[in-house]
């Protein structure tokens, strides 16, 4: 291989990682939401019409730009990289596959000299990049969303187009986006620039602006609810639940300042986070005085995180404590995560690794409803939300399920003590004003350490708290029954995507073979 070849591989190699750095910087802390379309737009270009192997080669690049930063604060969660780097290099794998796909299939005549190739192309790739994304949220262990493009649209002109097409539907619009940008390039190259280019840009612009015009459904369908969001905060680090039942009295001495902030009897409910109480209420005594303490000086429903074992298993439920009554209806969550809550495949893990067992006992998924029913004190009337717990604010179809069986707000409590000061709840907030508006719904999302937050239907942040500070937050928030386009047409957006993808894929793979053929017959 010559110095040139050299070099001219090396230059790839950097753009195209430069390329994945600045996907990144689309999600929090940065949040500069357009460098999402340059830095796809980037990846296109350098990927098409090339062959498979160098496309799957610069694929694992980009994903490894994109995912090293974004995934960093699994290392803080295990308090060693080796998660870290394992989670990087399966997501990037993915990107891989999507780098082999493109390069593949961007060499077929429909999407090279067809009659209208810049067409195909732009819609192919964003249909490739759709399909890859929807696979890596899904799959394996009902996947990973996080680094989907539609998270970092939050404060896009884009976001509202949330509401028709979910989180996919958004993503496809970055997609869609960055492959006008690189269509103009491409019409550059080929001696159009003069019309292709600017209507390529003009096109891109389009996609990212026209969202503006579509309404987002908003305000209250069937009056409001007061809700208290109680931030009990814990130590950071290792120690954050060492001390039996501080974290629960944390969050009872908490709601106890709110109770005396607000008045007592004021409140519909007080929501807490996930794992706020570290001993089961229900089983444990002492705890279960904690949490009916902090009932009694509220005079209103708590909603508490608690963790039971039973028979070498756990599960993650969030309690309705009723003051006077005790422990009542529960959701339990149904999603655990894999390798963070449960370890799949640990006997076979344990040969490469003896960090399968820092999670000693594995979480099972519940099998309930994704609603809580609470009986509003204030209102004195029942309550229907659609829940989710910690990562499940991700996943479209858990909320959608809760939304489905009458959710008519969306609560989230969540535990990120684990995660330090870290990047992971600035991006489970970003993820939490989206599903906002997928849903149309108002979400009251309650974290240990912060971020707690209040989110309005159309995405906007009303209120929020400073992470590792004991505080509590107040709102009347809206309750809402009508359903959004993205809700009635549920998963279906996706499962196109992913065939068409899929096909693509194999058309790609189909014109390679015979291009080889044809080659060896000369």
């Amino acid at each position: 291989m010559s110095a040139r070849s050299r070099g001219r591989r090396l230059l790839l190699a950097l753009l195209v990682t430069g390329a994945g750095l600045a996907v990144s910087t689309a999600f929090p802390p940065v949040g500069a939401w357009w460098a999402a379309v340059l830095g796809v737009a980037l990846l296109e270009l350098v990927l098409t019409r090339r062959s498979g192997w160098a496309g799957a080669g610069l694929g694992l690049l980009f994903g490894a730009g994109v995912f090293t930063p974004l995934l960093q604060f699994t290392a803080d969660a295990m308090g060693n990289p080796l998660g870290w780097a394992a989670l990087t290099v399966v997501e990037s794998l993915y990107l891989a596959a999507l780098g082999a796909g493109w390069a593949l299939a961007s060499r077929l005549p429909a999407l090279s000299t067809g009659r209208r190739p810049a067409v195909a192309r732009v819609l192919g790739f964003t249909v490739l990049w759709c399909g890859v994304e929807e696979l890596r949220s899904t799959w394996p262990w009902g996947g990973f969303p996080f680094g989907r493009l539609a998270f970092a649209m939050a404060d896009a002109p884009a976001l509202s187009f949330a509401a028709y097409g979910g989180s996919v539907g958004l993503t496809a619009l970055v997609a869609l986006a960055a492959a006008c940008l690189a269509e103009a390039v491409l019409q550059v190259r080929s001696g159009n620039g003069l019309v292709g280019a600017p209507t390529a840009v003009i096109a891109a612009c389009a996609v990212v602006l026209a969202p503006l015009a579509l309404p987002i459904a908003a305000g209250a369908q069937d009056g409001t609810i007061r809700v208290g969001a109680v931030q009990g905060n814990v130590a950071q680090g290792d120690s954050s639940f060492a001390k039996a039942l501080e974290v629960t009295a944390n969050h009872a001495e908490a709601t106890e300042k709110l109770a005396e902030a607000t008045g007592a009897g004021t409140l519909d409910m007080v929501v807490w986070p996930e794992n706020a109480a570290d001993r089961d209420p229900r089983t444990d005594s002492a705890a279960a005085l904690l949490v009916e303490q902090a009932a009694q000086a509220v005079r209103a429903p708590v909603l508490v995180g608690a963790v039971p074992y039973a028979d070498g298993v756990r599960w993650n439920d969030e309690v309705v404590w009723t003051p006077g009554q005790g422990a009542g209806a529960y959701y339990r969550k149904h999603r655990p995560v894999p390798f963070g809550e449960y370890v799949p495949l640990r006997s076979w893990l344990r040969r490469i690794t003896t960090q399968v067992d820092r999670i000693g006992t594995d979480m099972l998924p519940g099998t309930g409803p994704t609603t809580l029913t609470v009986h509003a004190a204030v209102r004195d009337e029942d309550v229907t939300l659609a829940m989710g717990i910690c990562f499940e604010v991700a996943y479209d179809d858990t909320l959608r399920s809760g939304v489905d069986g009458g959710g008519e707000a969306i609560i989230i409590p969540t535990n990120n003590a684990s995660f330090g000061r870290s990047s992971e709840a600035a991006q489970q907030l970003a993820q939490g004003r989206v599903q906002a508006v997928v849903h149309g719904r108002s979400v009251v999302q309650v974290s240990t350490v912060g971020i707690t937050a209040i989110i309005s239907p159309k995405g906007t942040v009303l209120q929020e708290t400073e992470p590792y500070t004991q505080a509590s937050l107040v709102a009347d928030v809206d309750l809402r029954t009508s359903r959004t386009v993205a809700d009635v047409i549920g998963p279906w957006p996706g499962i196109i995507l992913e065939a068409g993808a899929a096909a693509l894929v194999l058309a790609g793979i189909v014109g390679a073979f015979r291009a080889r053929g044809s080659r060896r017959r000369r």
